[in-house]
């Protein structure tokens, strides 16, 4: 993982544990969505279309269901 990346993942913990302490919900999920998206960016494309995918065929399955 580059450093930078890594430094970004510590500070969008780090703001989201400053967050959580203050009690500022809103600004807490801010910053974890943030982490994931950080996190996300490091991964395998091909990895995220095939999640993304998945997730897809099982919305469509739920929504035939109802």
């Amino acid at each position: 993982m580059p450093i930078d990346q890594q430094r970004r993942l510590r500070q969008a913990a780090a703001e989201a544990h400053a967050a959580r302490d203050r009690g500022d919900v809103w600004e807490q999920n801010t910053a974890w969505r943030r982490y994931v998206l950080i996190e996300d960016a490091l991964r395998d494309p091909q990895e995220l279309l095939d999640e993304g995918v998945a997730l897809s065929k099982v919305a469509i399955d739920l929504w035939l269901q109802r």
